[in-house]
């Protein structure tokens, strides 16, 4: 569930392989006095050969079912919630201070304030929302509505516009155009015949026409806001591209002047647009050339009323977390219960750590290092980083497939990498935003207006390689093919996924399989089109290209038959980049373990375990989740991590 999009938008190559699955944390103790590792956990009755992930996590899954305020629960989770404590711990601190107004401990403190405030909110009630629905209700063409969308973020239109570097010359940055207007997840759920899809489609009719009545229409209203809303979003879901086309760079990159743009769609007023976000450009880069030249039917199939209706829809839904609790509520319902299986939402402290996550990241990050993050963490893991290199190196070495030619490539691209730990080396500047400690919703607009204006000043500019596009606490990392680097924040530094206390088996079967993974997003089905530059660019010989695509057709066709629940299987290409990288990081992490005991002692066991069976406990466990139902049966649709 997304509740709230409160970052600007970037290009999906921007952040193109974040490891983004739920990680768990796990009691380990033993010899090495560290909480990665429990050998009682390991269910011995399982053959290890038969089922490992029974043998390893068995013991765990039984004894920790989803809570019922998750989805899913593992490491991940766990990690995320000892974060989020810690995060609780800062907040707490803040709360009994005075600090000088725009520093970043006032506006992290007062958004805290506007976000726990829960009778302000409901004293308030809908008069906010009612000031952005003015200037929407005013709108008398769809050109006012481009003037509200530049104005108020938070409101949706079918297309997406952002600045983010171009693919082919990543020294710079151009302005893209995407698809976009969904509530739902993806376009399947609009027009699949699948079961699952049809029930949740009939039962978003029904949450449309019971928001609406929240917002103050009789029941013959909401019904018919209702509908107008659902056959919008359909017609634009059937015009939008699959996901696994939206996966290749080749497919989403057509760069066209703005001239070509006006002749691609003439009855609309694009100027209008660039002139309301404050954007002048000659050119641009369509994510989806046939979509835009059926914006001008869509557009016209359908009255201004009802894009007005459908545009202060998606106002209150991506706001529904800062409205009135009955507003909220109903959101929750669809989106979080019956979507996706959460049966509880979390406390209203929780969900305003998250919301400080999600609107202030990088300020509350600077917060959470400074406390949380050691320098030599960042030292060890640095190191780990480099023997990764090294057994990459020999790997490509020894690959039977592929010519010295495109070795020499694919090596000059492993050179090349670069990576960044723990949190950025400049943070982001907040001062200007006023946050006011009982005004959660215009905080909010306030906020995501600052993310916006920053990303369009972008540019014309030079690319800014030293950006993050992950906040320093998160549970996550990522591979960026434009900067040609991998990215750890201090978040996932922490056990079980990286623990200075236990053995380097664990460590590398637990990070170092996540550094791995990462590496090896640069070579997956999509990264390795980008150079050591990160420039779309063509390294590979044909032929090697040739037998790369027959190798990971094979992987695709494995997944495929993969069945997660009765007659849903995995999308083997969809998830290819994922199943490639999962698979090289743990045999990449195996290969830098040994590399890194050269010339050196076997280790001695523990736990009667030795040091390779470690290895794959430490992977194992990191990786164990239990989900429900509702979860899997989305995630299996949205989500490219088998």
């Amino acid at each position: 569930m997304k509740p709230f999009q409160l970052k600007s938008k970037l290009s999906r190559w921007t952040v193109l392989a974040a490891t983004g699955l739920m990680f768990t944390t796990s009691a380990f103790a033993g010899e090495t006095n560290s909480n990665a590792f429990s050998a009682d956990l390991i269910n011995k009755e399982v053959s290890p050969c038969e089922d490992f992930d029974q043998f390893v996590n068995g013991k765990w899954k039984t004894l920790n079912p989803v809570p019922a305020t998750e989805s899913r629960w593992g490491s991940f989770n766990i990690l995320r919630e000892d974060n989020q404590k810690r995060g609780q711990q800062i907040i707490d601190d803040l709360l009994k201070g005075n600090f000088e107004k725009g520093s970043t401990s006032q506006q992290v403190a007062d958004l805290y304030r506007s976000l726990t405030n829960r009778e302000a909110v409901n004293q308030r009630g809908l008069l906010p929302l009612q000031a952005y629905f003015g200037l929407i209700d005013r709108s008398r063409n769809v050109e006012d509505l481009f003037k509200v969308f530049a104005a108020v973020p938070g409101t949706v239109l079918p297309f997406g516009v952002y600045v983010s570097p171009d693919l082919k010359d990543v020294k710079k940055n151009a302005l893209y155009m995407g698809q976009s207007g969904l509530s739902l997840a993806d376009r399947d759920f609009y027009i699949s015949d699948n079961d699952n899809h049809v029930r949740i489609r009939t039962e978003y009719v029904k949450h449309l026409e019971r928001m609406h009545k929240l917002l103050g229409m009789k029941e013959k209203e909401a019904q018919t806001a209702a509908k107008h809303i659902f056959n919008i979003e359909k017609a634009i879901a059937q015009l939008h591209i699959p996901k696994e086309d939206q996966r290749d760079p080749n497919k989403i990159y057509n760069k066209v002047t703005v001239e070509q743009l006006r002749k691609m769609s003439p009855y609309i007023n694009w100027d209008v647009l660039f002139q309301s976000l404050g954007i002048q450009t000659d050119e641009l880069i369509l994510e989806n050339v046939n979509y835009v030249f059926q914006l001008n039917n869509l557009f016209n199939q359908f009255d201004i009323e009802q894009w007005k209706t459908y545009m202060k829809w998606h106002l209150t839904k991506n706001m529904s977390a800062y409205l009135p609790e009955a507003i909220e509520n109903e959101s929750f319902a669809f989106f979080g219960t019956f979507v996706n299986g959460i049966a509880k939402q979390k406390t209203t402290e929780e969900k305003a750590i998250r919301n400080i996550d999600a609107l202030m990241g990088q300020p509350f990050g600077k917060l959470y290092v400074e406390r949380f993050f050691s320098p030599e963490s960042k030292a060890k893991v640095e190191n780990m980083i480099e023997n990764m290199r090294a057994a990459y190196a020999d790997r490509i070495h020894g690959l039977n497939w592929m010519s010295d030619a495109t070795k020499q490539q694919a090596l000059v691209k492993l050179k090349s990498f670069t990576y960044k730990i723990g949190y950025p080396e400049k943070w982001l500047d907040y001062s200007s935003v006023n946050i006011s400690p009982d005004k959660l919703l215009e905080n909010v607009i306030r906020l995501q207006s600052f993310e916006q204006k920053r990303n369009f000043e972008k540019l014309h500019k030079p690319v800014d390689k030293s950006e993050w596009f992950m906040n320093p606490h998160e549970v996550n990392a990522y591979y960026n093919p434009l900067n040609n680097e991998i990215v750890f924040p201090a978040g996932i530094l922490q056990a079980p996924f990286f623990d200075p206390k236990a053995d380097d088996a664990l460590n590398y079967g637990a990070i170092g399989a996540v550094i791995g993974h990462e590496f090896t997003h640069g070579f997956d089905d999509q990264g390795a089109k980008f150079d050591n530059e990160g420039n779309l660019a063509d390294w590979w010989t044909p032929e090697d290209m040739s037998k790369f695509q027959e190798l990971t057709g094979k992987l695709a066709n494995q997944y495929d038959q993969f069945e997660i629940l009765p007659g849903v299987n995995i999308n083997g290409k969809f998830t290819l980049g994922e199943n490639i990288a999962d698979q090289g990081g743990v045999l990449l992490a195996y290969y830098a373990l040994l590399k890194s005991l050269e010339g050196k002692p076997a280790p001695a066991k523990i736990d009667g375990y030795d040091h390779k069976q470690r290895f794959f406990f430490g992977w194992a466990q990191t990786w164990k989740n239990n989900s429900t139902e509702a979860s899997l049966r989305q995630l299996i649709v949205v989500d490219p991590h088998s």
